[in-house]
C-alpha cells in the first residue's frame, strides 16, 4: 500500500525545469531503470529490515514478561505461539523475497507491517491491562516512521490507522481482562489524538522527505543518462536540512558539469552532445503540448577562404563574433549551438513558420551590417540558413528534424 506506480512516477517528474514535466514518452528505458531501481530498492529495504524486526520482538517480549501486569504462567502460552507465527511471517517473506525475481512494493510491504502491529498488539494485549494498552500507541511510532520512510505516506497512514484500531479493540471491545477498568471517552480520545498528531507529523516530514528523495533520485538518472539540460527545482527545497544540502551540491556540480562537457569552448555555445539532448527535450515539450519547434541551420558563406586570407585566429574571432549576433538575438528559451567547423544550430521552441522566417532574415540582416574582426581588419561576411519545422504531432524524430533543416541549408 505505498503510492501506485503512475502516482509515484508522477510526484517524480513534476520536479524538473528545463525539460519537461514528465517523464519523456521518446525514453521508455529510462521509466524502465527507475522502476527496476526502486524494485532493487524494497527488495533490499524489506531484508533490511527483517532484522529490525526480529530485535523489536525480542525487546517486546523482554518487556512483557519483565513488567506485564498478568501473571507470567498465563502469558507465557500466547506470547510464545504469537512471536513464533510473527518469526515465520517475517522469515518465509525474506525467503520469498531472496527467490522472487520481481518484488511487489505494494503487497509485502502491507503485510509485513500489518504483521507488525498485529504481533506488537497481542503481545501488550495478553501481558497487560486495558489501561495499559496505550503502549500499542507507543510502539507504533516506530511501524510508522519505518514505512512511511521506506515505503511512502500511504502506507504509513494504513500503520497508524491499524494501531488506533488495535488500541480500540484491546480497550473497548476486548479487554484483556474480565473487568474494563474506568476509561473515559475523553481518555481514549485523548490518546488518540496525540498519537494522531504524532502520526501525522512523522508521515507529513517523513513523507515529504521521500518525495524529495525521488526528485533527487529522477534528477541524478538523467544526469546519469547523459541529459545534463533538466535544473533540480531548489526553489521547491527550502527546508533548512541536509538534503537540501545535497541537492545544491548536486546542482552546482550539475552546472560545471554541463559547462564543461556540453560548450563549445570557443564559442561558448552548446556542442553537439548538448544540442541532441536539448533538442530531444524541446521536441518532448512540444509532443506533450502538441506544440512547434523550429530548427535554423547556419553556415558560414566562404568561410575556408576567410581562413586562408586572414589565418585562423582571424577566423576564431569572426566565430565568437558570430555566436555572440546569435545569442543576441535568440530568446532565453532559444538554444544557441555550434555542432562543429562554421556549422551553428538554433532550436526555436513554440515557433511556427513565420516566426521562424522573421528570425532566420533578423539574424542575416544583422550579420550583413556587422564589421567583424574590427580591432584588426573590418570584414563582411554573409551566411546562410536553413529552417525546418515540426509539430509535436508529426511522426518524426527530432533527428530527422535536424537533418532536415541540414537539407534545407
Amino acid at each position: 500500500m505505498s503510492w501506485p506506480a503512475e502516482q509515484e512516477e508522477s510526484l517524480l517528474t513534476t520536479t524538473l525545469i528545463g525539460t519537461t514535466l514528465e517523464l519523456p514518452t521518446s525514453t521508455p528505458e529510462l521509466v524502465e531503470a527507475l522502476r527496476h531501481d526502486r524494485e532493487l530498492l524494497v527488495r533490499e529495504a524489506l531484508l533490511w529490515q527483517r532484522w529490525v524486526r526480529y530485535t523489536a520482538l525480542a525487546a517486546v517480549v523482554a518487556l512483557a514478561l519483565a513488567f506485564g501486569s498478568r501473571p507470567r504462567e498465563a502469558m507465557l502460552l500466547p506470547i510464545a505461539l504469537t512471536a513464533l507465527g510473527y518469526v515465520l511471517c517475517v522469515g518465509l517473506t525474506a525467503e520469498l523475497i531472496r527467490r522472487a525475481e520481481v518484488v511487489d512494493e505494494h503487497r509485502l510491504p502491507t503485510l509485513l507491517v500489518t504483521a507488525d502491529v498485529a504481533a506488537m498488539a497481542m503481545l501488550i494485549w495478553v501481558s497487560g491491562t486495558p489501561a495499559e494498552m496505550g503502549r500499542i500507541l507507543m510502539g507504533a511510532t516506530l511501524v510508522v516512521q519505518l514505512a512511511v520512510f521506506y515505503f511512502g505516506r500511504l502506507l504509513g497512514s494504513y500503520a497508524a490507522l491499524l494501531a488506533a484500531l488495535a488500541y480500540l479493540l484491546t480497550t473497548r471491545v476486548a479487554p484483556s481482562s474480565g473487568i474494563v477498568q474506568d476509561q473515559s471517552l475523553s481518555h481514549l480520545l485523548f490518546s488518540l489524538g496525540v498519537f494522531g498528531l504524532v502520526s501525522g507529523v512523522l508521515v507529513t516530514a517523513y513523507g515529504n522527505f521521500r518525495v524529495r528523495m525521488n526528485r533527487l533520485r529522477l534528477f541524478c538518472k538523467l544526469v546519469e543518462e547523459g541529459d545534463l539540460t533538466p535544473s533540480f527545482a531548489l526553489g521547491v527545497d527550502k527546508r533548512p536540512d541536509d538534503l537540501t544540502l545535497l541537492a545544491r551540491s548536486f546542482e552546482a556540480m550539475r552546472s560545471r558539469l554541463a559547462e564543461q562537457i556540453g560548450t563549445d569552448p570557443l564559442t561558448g555555445c552548446l556542442n553537439r552532445r548538448a544540442l541532441e539532448s536539448r533538442l530531444r527535450a524541446e521536441w518532448r515539450q512540444a509532443k506533450r503540448r502538441s506544440s512547434t519547434v523550429a530548427v535554423l541551420a547556419i553556415d558560414l558563406d566562404h568561410f575556408k577562404n576567410i581562413n586562408d586570407t586572414h589565418g585562423h585566429p582571424f577566423g576564431d574571432v569572426v566565430l565568437q563574433e558570430l555566436a555572440g549576433i546569435m545569442k543576441a538575438t535568440a530568446r532565453d528559451t532559444d538554444a544557441v549551438a555550434r555542432p562543429g567547423g562554421d556549422e551553428f544550430v538554433i532550436v526555436l521552441p513554440d515557433t511556427g513558420w513565420q516566426g521562424a522566417l522573421t528570425f532566420a532574415e533578423r539574424l542575416r540582416r544583422k550579420v550583413d551590417d556587422f564589421d567583424f574582426g574590427a580591432a584588426t581588419i573590418p570584414t563582411r561576411i554573409t551566411i546562410s540558413v536553413g529552417v525546418a519545422l515540426a509539430r509535436g504531432t508529426d511522426p518524426i524524430s527530432p533527428e530527422m528534424l535536424l537533418q532536415e533543416s541540414d537539407r534545407s541549408l
